[in-house]
């Protein structure tokens, strides 16, 4: 349930980005739920695969990651 609920809100938070930050670049700094629910959005993953994916299971840290909002 609960990440159907972040699913909910993140994509409510995209809405906004679109309607008020339409092609601009910006930073989301966020923990597991939030970006799992970006891979869920934007890169069309199952919450399966996202959670299964998850950089936290292989430790493979980055800087950051890219997402495109279209």
């Amino acid at each position: 349930m609960i990440w159907r609920d972040m699913e909910k809100r993140m994509a409510d938070f995209l809405n906004f980005l679109k309607e008020n930050y339409a092609s601009q670049h910006i930073a989301i700094v966020a923990h597991q739920a939030p970006q799992l629910a970006l891979d869920v959005l934007l890169k069309g993953k199952t919450w399966s695969q996202a959670i299964a994916e998850d950089w936290r299971n292989k430790k493979a840290w980055q800087s950051g990651w890219e997402y495109e909002l279209q």
